[in-house]
Parts: structure tokens; C-alpha cells; sequence
């Protein structure tokens, strides 16, 4: 793959467990990918500089918390949502970090620790969250966060909110594709699912593996790239006035 945008740098301080919490059964996503693909998809909006993000199956909220940090100035507000009530408060502890005062409660988290145990992984942990202040401290922005349960695939999910995305951007699950399928052995019914919440120039972003099919006649695919094992594909809407 050629990067267009993000260049192949250092980004050990946004390392998955080291500030930004982990826990067992949630997938980490490669930072360097996660901001080409989100570039890519700022190059689609007439207002680049003022963004709403939205992630519908954010998991753990780590691929929305590394953008947070990476483009902190630009993100105007962050959503998250997910079936899992566990992912959801995962995703809330990860989004508070993108907070003065929420990273500075995770330092002190962290000196616990080296205090306890004196480890050389919690000093790194710690030269790690002073970096990502830094990115926070000589800043009057803040970054809207809201994360809210939903099962995406139900009927309805996202009818009635108060929220437009610029940007929808995914990691869909890889593993059983029943519960994405509902039934349909073809195509994952994410996209319409998802119209609620899209304006007229709203780009959406997913990544998958390669069998996962996304198909909608609202929605034109406009970028498409295989990396590895992953698939990711760019929409945007064909018909803006469904939104």
C-alpha cells in the first residue's frame, strides 16, 4: 500500500496499553493506518478542519482515542457506539484521556504504579502520557465525546439522535459472521444502517477482512485497498438527499 498522507514515524506513545487502557478481547488497530485511512477520508469534506467522527462498533474506543490524539485540533466531536455495555465503558475511560483533566487522573494511575512496582514499562508508560499532554496542555479546544450502546444491525438504531457524522469510520468484527449477516450470506447491512446520522457529503470508511461484503445502493464506493489480511473500503452517499 502507498501512503499518501501519514508518514512512517514513531508512534510508541499511542501503543495500545500503555496509555491508552487495553483489555483482553478487544482488537488494537496500526496508528499509522488508522490516520492515512482518516486523511483519505478528509480529503472527500468541503470543512476538514471542524469533525464529527463516529464509530459504530468501536469496541474498546482505541481507533477513535488515537485519532483524538493525532488530530486533536481538527476533531470537533467524537461518537461511539457498541452492543457491548463492557466495550462501551472502555470506550468512555479511553475518550476521557482526550481530556486535560482525564489524562492527568491516568498519570497519577501510572506513578501508582511505578510506585508499587518500579517497572521500567510504567516509566515508558509515563514519558508516554507527558508526551500526549503536551498535545493537550497548550490547547483552549476540547473534543466533544459521547458513547451510547446500540446494536447497529437492529432495526432502527440510530433514528432520533441528535448528531450528523463528517466521518464514519469502522473496524468491523472478523470473527462470526452470523451476527453480521443477519441472514443474508452476502452482504453485511451496515451502510443504510447508518443514513441517520450522514449529511450530504458524510464519507464512510470500513475496514474488514476480505470476505465481508458491504453493499448498498445509497452509498458509492470510492476507494478500495487490501493491506495484509485487512480490507478497507471509502463510501460516500449517491443519494444526499436521503440524509
Amino acid at each position: 500500500m502507498v501512503y499518501k498522507y501519514c508518514e512512517n514515524r514513531n508512534f510508541e506513545d499511542l501503543a495500545s496499553g500503555k496509555v491508552i487502557v487495553h483489555r483482553a478481547g478487544y482488537p488494537n488497530f496500526p496508528v499509522r493506518l488508522a490516520q492515512e485511512i482518516f486523511s483519505r477520508c478528509l480529503h472527500h469534506l468541503d470543512n476538514p478542519d471542524s469533525v464529527c467522527i463516529y464509530d459504530p462498533c468501536c469496541g474498546g474506543g482505541y481507533l477513535l482515542t488515537v485519532l483524538g490524539f493525532l488530530n486533536f485540533e481538527r476533531i470537533n466531536t467524537i461518537v461511539a457506539s457498541d452492543i457491548s455495555d463492557d466495550a462501551i465503558q472502555l470506550t468512555n475511560e479511553n475518550l476521557l484521556l482526550l481530556d486535560k483533566n482525564g489524562l492527568k487522573k491516568r498519570i497519577s494511575q501510572i506513578n501508582d504504579l511505578l510506585s508499587l512496582h518500579n517497572k521500567s514499562s510504567h516509566i515508558e508508560a509515563l514519558n508516554s502520557a507527558t508526551n500526549l499532554l503536551d498535545i493537550l496542555a497548550n490547547s483552549t479546544h476540547e473534543i466533544e465525546r459521547k458513547a451510547f450502546k446500540t446494536d447497529i444491525l437492529s432495526n432502527f438504531p440510530l433514528d432520533n439522535l441528535n448528531f450528523k457524522a463528517d466521518i464514519i469510520f469502522t473496524d468491523v468484527p472478523y470473527g462470526n459472521l452470523v451476527e453480521w449477516q443477519n441472514g443474508n450470506k452476502d452482504n453485511i447491512n451496515l451502510l443504510d444502517q447508518l443514513l441517520p446520522v450522514t449529511k450530504e457529503k458524510t464519507v464512510v470508511a470500513i475496514c474488514s477482512d476480505k470476505s465481508q461484503k458491504f453493499h448498498s445502493d445509497n452509498f458509492q464506493r470510492i476507494e478500495k485497498q487490501v493491506i495484509g489480511k485487512r480490507l478497507f473500503q471509502i463510501f460516500r452517499l449517491v443519494n444526499p438527499r436521503l440524509t
